[in-house]
């Protein structure tokens, strides 16, 4: 049996190669620069671009199979603001976070990559928290993004929702 899956992997290889490939990662993007963009906005509260970056459509997803709406992110994004100060987004080396555009020129589409450390101070408790964030935007062919999946350890963020909504 082992044998057997030993062949069936050495016969999946090659095209696995095949496929990597078609793949074109890039960082200097519009893609990637726009989210960059949003990232910047959103560090002053400001969310005029999520009419141009999302689709009417968008299915936006945290840490959860099942999404939310725009309106509601845009508030959770907003809420932030009223809950920590001092937020940043940074990579580990202090830069600005790394985000990638992948063409899988396939049926997968175009994705691009965020991977950042959030930080905040909580307004109630005082504590300055960090959390490693990873977020995939999925872009439709209209050029907007269709998806969004953010990856990330919410708790220390709930805390201090919590340690707000007992004031």
């Amino acid at each position: 049996m082992k044998k057997i899956l030993f062949i069936a992997l050495l016969l999946f290889l090659p095209s696995l190669n095949a496929q990597q490939s078609n793949v074109l990662v890039t960082t200097d993007d519009e893609k990637s620069k726009s989210i960059l963009a949003a990232y910047d906005s959103y560090l002053v509260n400001e969310y005029d671009w999520a009419d141009k970056l999302y689709s009417p459509q968008i299915l936006v997803y945290i840490n959860s199979v099942k999404s939310i709406s725009k309106e509601e992110n845009i508030a959770g994004l907003s809420s932030h603001h009223d809950l920590f100060s001092d937020i940043s987004i940074l990579s580990p080396d202090g830069g600005k976070a790394y985000v990638q555009t992948t063409n899988y020129n396939n049926n997968i589409g175009v994705w691009s990559h965020a991977w950042f450390i959030w930080k905040g101070t909580g307004k109630v408790t005082g504590k300055t928290i960090e959390v490693p964030c990873h977020v995939a935007y999925q872009w439709n062919e209209n050029g907007k993004i269709s998806q969004t999946w953010l990856f990330s350890d919410q708790s220390t963020l709930i805390a201090e929702v919590n340690a707000a909504s007992k004031l």
